[in-house]
């Protein structure tokens, strides 16, 4: 359910960001659809609404019947934004525009995980031929580019922008990324955790946001929650670390991530013959390739079905927790797993919560560029804040650093 409006000229920005929110999920929508769906009178829908069309974020559509009303719809070449989803085993940029569409991609295995002079700069040199590859528009869309988004692995070091430890990365911990990364483009870049990014793409054009959780499952797992259209970032932005969710898998008690993470499926499929005993597991590109060659063999689908089972039994303590009606999966592991790993994880969540009202389990509609693509979505809503400069500063100067992570992880 998206937020309820005030006319207090004290809260114009707000109602103006809300304007704009309604419009881009629902669509185009008359001034007096907006009106009933936000709370707002008619009449400061009509002066938002000028005002946008003024600075070119909205445009009129044609009417649907002569002398019917005319509709607002999204202008999404008013704004574009860079997404880089910086996973342990590839590098995934976007570009996006201000209706969350992208118009472009390209991907880079990481080689050297432990490397970030070399990956800042591979990240810097992809944003660059995203932008060249916009031949024909390539002038506007550099002029109306608002910024960076890069999505990585917990836990962040929110007032330094920087990555605080992350078992995923060697080698990253402390490293500044937006200033590294700004310093090599010249445009400002904003960090935020893999999974609060993959919450925020899902949350940036869907309609069902009264109770949405969105998981990530790729080189490792993460989660967000969107509650009232937004994604709940916690108190350092840390939010949806919910690996160490105890769950019966494989015949034992465990973590969900060491059930259902690709590395340790791997090596479970290395033992039972399922893979050569000699594939490589050193690296998270190696160990991507393997997990893909496991999922698409026949004989590995039971592995996969209980990775899938052991997901959704952790969902399921979530589920009852926040109430939520909607599950989004996405994430490179978990489309490599496919219908398997999704009908496992429905399975699971229904044995677990036989009279509960059934939960809609679907994979995102935004592939592998989900990640990316929410990392560029977080920019264009900071381009688009309601909040003063000063608030959103200030919050982040006063949020408690991030707390050290203590479940075990292989890497």
């Amino acid at each position: 359910m998206l937020h309820r409006g005030t006319n207090s000229a004290r809260v114009g920005t707000l109602n103006r960001a809300l304007v704009l929110d309604v419009v881009r999920r629902q669509g185009p929508a008359t001034r007096t659809a907006i009106a009933a769906t936000t709370g707002l009178t008619a009449q400061t829908v009509s002066n938002i609404a000028a005002r946008l069309l003024r600075e070119g974020l909205l445009r009129q559509e044609a009417p649907t019947a002569p002398e019917g009303p005319r509709a607002l719809g999204i202008a999404p070449d008013a704004r574009y934004a860079i997404g880089l989803h910086l996973d342990p085993a590839r590098v995934t940029a976007v570009l996006v525009d201000l209706a969350g569409t992208v118009l472009a991609t390209e991907h880079r295995d990481t080689g050297r995980v432990d490397d970030p002079t070399a990956t800042l700069d591979a990240m810097a040199a992809m944003t660059e031929r995203l932008l060249a590859g916009r031949t024909r528009q390539q002038r506007t869309t550099r002029e109306r580019l608002v910024g960076i988004g890069v999505a990585a692995p917990g836990p962040l070091d929110p007032a330094r922008a920087a990555l605080a430890a992350p078992v995923q990365l060697p080698g990253w911990a402390g490293v500044p990324v937006a200033e590294e990364l700004g310093r090599r483009t010249g445009l400002p870049v904003l960090l935020e955790k893999d999974g609060v990014a993959g919450g925020l793409g899902e949350a940036w054009t869907t309609t069902s946001t009264a109770g949405l959780v969105t998981v990530t499952l790729g080189h490792g797992i993460s989660a967000a929650v969107v509650a009232g259209g937004e994604v709940v970032r916690g108190a350092t932005g840390n939010a949806g670390e919910f690996g160490g969710m105890p769950v019966h898998a494989h015949g034992r008690w465990t973590a969900v991530w060491e059930a259902c993470q690709p590395l340790q499926q791997v090596r479970r499929a290395i033992d039972a013959g399922l893979l050569p005993a000699d594939t490589g597991t050193d690296c998270p590109a190696a160990v991507r390739a393997a997990y893909e060659s496991l999922c698409a063999d026949p004989d590995g689908a039971p592995l996969v079905a209980a990775g899938g089972a052991a997901l959704g039994s952790a969902l399921a303590h979530v589920v009852e927790l926040l109430d939520v009606t909607d599950v989004v999966i996405g994430g490179s592991a978990a489309i490599a797993g496919g219908e398997v790993f999704l009908d496992a994880v429905r399975a699971s969540l229904a044995d677990r919560l036989p009279d509960a009202p059934r939960i809609a389990v679907e994979p995102t509609t935004h592939g592998e560029q989900a990640v990316a693509r929410g990392a560029a979505c977080a920019v264009l809503a900071t381009a688009l804040d309601a909040r003063a400069p000063e608030e959103t500063a200030s919050r982040v100067a006063t949020a408690r650093g991030p707390r050290a992570r203590s479940i075990a992880h292989p890497w």
